[in-house]
């Protein structure tokens, strides 16, 4: 273990297992130990060896003799033969990193969704929760702390073996991460983030980033996000996570154009940019046509509506697929009411001229 002062995210790689005792943890994070301190926690072990404190430099370890009750000596087991001294029982309680709490500070930082995951058998990583920067689009973010390079490209070699899904691996410093395993995650549009390099500790468990997350993570969503627009047509809307269909507002600005509204998302939109182009000619599909049938009938179409023929059920269907794949949520907009035999959509949609949103 290292001895001189390396900060906060070098200690980590310098730990084995992230546990040491107090004087071990003061030695490596130098300045950084008030701040970093609040991530470590007593792990109900006592230290089998403690550091030197004879010797400037030495950097021996000492056995430590527990003779009876308080009674606790540092003996000297290296050549130069340096001096037993005393020990207190709170000097050899094993600090451990916290770290359920680092990781959920890491999700909060990092803006992630937490949810029960199952656990990894990968020694030093865990998966802090799901990155989902829009609603359909969701990616791990994994954390593993190792010292040995080979640990770090036998973790790696388990993270890529089991996601068929591209992900977000952080590590405490870069030092383990070869240029070649680099190349290995950006070949399965994956991500390595060095935290060292975009977060900084904060006291009270807190940690804030150094940069702003969507610079951060600029090269992971340009692999794996769609771009805003591609031939004229957005791909999609950006709908933000945990939206509903009841959170969506449709209103018609005229025949061709809607101002939406979702959450904090919003914009304005016309139909080729939301899917309801006809490939042949560039005019509205039906689809767009019983859209704006739906907002001109506030959202509700029962049979005797003039919109209502044979084939309404099949164009329905067609309309619920196109919101569906652009606003990327699974359940069905429009449902069908069985106590007014109508189709109703899910979403509030309003006519062109109605501002009440």
């Amino acid at each position: 273990m290292k001895n001189r002062a390396a900060g906060f995210w070098q200690a980590l790689e310098a730990v084995p297992g992230t546990a040491a005792v107090d004087i071990e943890w003061k030695a490596l994070l130098g300045s950084d130990y008030e701040t970093a301190k609040t991530f470590l926690r007593p792990n109900g072990k006592l230290a089998s060896s403690y550091p030197c404190q004879i010797h400037r430099g030495c950097r021996c370890q000492h056995d430590v003799v527990n003779h009876s009750g308080d009674d606790i000596a540092a003996v000297c087991r290296c050549e130069r033969g340096c001096e037993t001294f005393a020990l207190q029982r709170s000097d050899i309680v094993v600090h451990e990193l916290d770290r359920r709490a680092f990781d959920r500070a890491l999700a909060k930082v990092f803006g992630l969704i937490e949810e029960p995951a199952p656990t990894i058998d990968l020694h030093g990583t865990t998966i802090i929760g799901n990155y989902t920067p829009y609603a359909g689009y969701r990616f791990p973010v994994y954390l593993t702390i190792q010292i040995e390079p080979d640990d770090f490209n036998k973790t790696l070699d388990g993270l890529l073996g089991r996601n068929d899904t591209p992900f977000i691996l952080l590590a405490p410093t870069r030092d383990l991460c070869t240029a070649k395993a680099k190349k290995r995650l950006t070949v399965k549009k994956s991500l390595f983030v060095p935290l060292c390099e975009n977060v900084a500790v904060s006291e009270k468990q807190q940690l804030r980033l150094l940069h702003s997350l969507d610079d951060i993570l600029a090269q992971f969503r340009s692999f794996n996000l769609p771009p805003p627009t591609k031939d004229g047509a957005l791909v999609f809307f950006p709908t933000p996570p945990g939206t509903t269909w009841g959170d969506v507002s449709i209103r018609f600005k005229d025949g061709h154009t809607v101002s939406i509204k979702a959450k904090s998302a919003g914009g304005v939109f016309n139909f080729t940019q939301m899917g309801m182009a006809n490939k042949k000619n560039g005019n509205p599909t039906i689809q767009w046509k019983l859209l704006e049938a739906f907002a001109n009938s506030r959202g509700e179409i029962d049979w005797k509506n003039s919109h209502a023929h044979s084939n309404l059920k099949k164009q329905k269907q067609e309309l619920a697929n196109c919101l569906k794949e652009f606003f990327k949520l699974k359940d069905d907009p429009i449902e069908w009411d069985k106590g007014s035999k109508a189709y109703r959509c899910r979403f509030r949609i309003l006519p062109e001229g109605d501002d009440a949103y």
